[in-house]
């Protein structure tokens, strides 16, 4: 499997969450252009680390990879008090859905997904200390896959 193919289950599995993201389009790989749209709440994909490590398994040879897909998480800021709220009320709801797929809708080779923070949210403002104008976390899905290992050396 490729992480493409990994990164784009996670994409549909986030544009399933038509209450916070009513368009596909503010689901995207790497572009932020819709930052600029208007729109409440966007989640930008885009690659992160991964590690691959060989294991032996009743003789056969197995590819164990960590897959990294970091989901930069905005939401417009409003105000104090509801921007937070709904902030969080996103991000829960993006957890719970990944929760609710370990293999990512049964995605062949796929063991486990684990959600986390790789960052603390914070708010952004523009170049000229003017805002806030979107909180922000950057989310780190890390997808495990169990891969059988042919060819090469392993004829």
């Amino acid at each position: 499997m490729s992480y493409a193919t990994i990164e784009a289950r996670v994409k549909l599995l986030l544009e399933g969450l038509t209450g916070i993201f009513p368009e596909t389009k503010l689901v995207s790989r790497g572009d932020y252009r819709e930052l600029d749209s208007g729109a409440s709440t966007i989640a930008v994909l885009i690659p992160g680390a991964f590690l691959q490590d060989g294991v032996a398994q009743g003789g056969a040879r197995k590819s164990v990879r960590d897959w990294s897909v970091l989901i930069d998480l905005y939401r417009k800021y409003l105000d104090e008090g509801t921007t937070w709220t709904d902030f969080e009320a996103d991000r829960d709801a993006i957890l719970e859905e990944l929760e609710k797929y370990p293999s990512l809708n049964s995605l062949p080779g796929i063991v486990r997904v684990q959600i986390q923070a790789d960052a603390d949210p914070g708010e952004i403002d523009d170049e000229d200390n003017q805002g806030p104008f979107f909180v922000w976390q950057r989310l780190r899905v890390t997808v495990v896959e169990r891969a059988d290992l042919s060819g090469g050396e392993f004829a």
